[in-house]
Formats: C-alpha cells, sequence, structure tokens
C-alpha cells in the first residue's frame, strides 16, 4: 500500500462535505417552494391557474370535445369563468376555517349550479356528451381539462 498523508485528503472531505450540504438545502428549498404539493388547480410550475386560465382552458376543452359553436365557447367560458371566482371565494373562507365537510358541500352545490346553467347553453346531444365525459374522468382529470 502506498502511504498518502491524511492533509492531503483533507481539503477533499471538506469539499465534498461543502457539497453534500448545498444540495440538500437545494432539496429542501425546491420542496418549501411547491415542488411537493399536490391537488388543486395548478398549471405549468405547479403554480395555482388564475380564474381566467382556467375558464379559457375548460372552455377550449369543452368545445373540442363536444363540438361548441363560437357563441356556446363564449358563453360557457363566462358561466366557467364566474364559477371558478366564485369557487374560489367561498374555498377561500372555508379553508381558513379548516371546514372539510364544508368544502366538499361547497364544492358539490358548485358543481350542481354550473352543470344547471351549462345544460342552458349546450344542445341535447352536446349534453349528453358532457355528461358521458363526466362519468369517464374523474374531477381531478376534469379540473385539468383532461379526458379523451
Amino acid at each position: 500500500m502506498l502511504y498518502c498523508p491524511k492533509s492531503k485528503f483533507q481539503p477533499m472531505r471538506k469539499l465534498s462535505l461543502m457539497l453534500s450540504m448545498l444540495l440538500v438545502v437545494g432539496l429542501m428549498a425546491a420542496h418549501a417552494q411547491g415542488g411537493g404539493q399536490r391537488g388543486g388547480q395548478r398549471g405549468q410550475g405547479g403554480q395555482r391557474m388564475e380564474p381566467e386560465a382556467m375558464a379559457k382552458q375548460r372552455a377550449e376543452t369543452f368545445q373540442e370535445q363536444f363540438g361548441l359553436s363560437d357563441d356556446q365557447h363564449k358563453k360557457t367560458y363566462d358561466v366557467l369563468l364566474a364559477n371558478a371566482k366564485e369557487s374560489r371565494e367561498k374555498l377561500a373562507s372555508l379553508m381558513q376555517s379548516r371546514d372539510r365537510e364544508g368544502m366538499r358541500t361547497a364544492m358539490e352545490k358548485s358543481q350542481e349550479e354550473l352543470d344547471k346553467k351549462l345544460k342552458e347553453i349546450f344542445s341535447a346531444e352536446q349534453w349528453t356528451k358532457y355528461e358521458a365525459w363526466k362519468k369517464e374522468n374523474t374531477p381531478a382529470q376534469r379540473r385539468r381539462g383532461g379526458g379523451n
């Protein structure tokens, strides 16, 4: 074996330790900024989507999926935007009180009101497609504009 004095490797050991610590701190910072969050209306980068962007995305999905006319698309966008803003306000107050049951009830009621308004805009054939689409897609997929 070769003789290697400890003093030669001491700076290397310190450098390795410093780099490891920087890596851990970096990962913790990324997680704290939302890298590990799930759920909710999130766009690219994990940021919460604004009601306008969310309504636009969903209206475009509905136009593609159900063949909405431009007039129906505009009306649908307006309904979705109003619903998104109203839901966000309701949920913000309920989240502060940490009332999970109240949040669930509010979301169900909001969805019922939205469906009632959409049914007035959609044709019978489009409504049937919408109902089938809702059954095929979980609520989380629907919020992301998912579907086939």
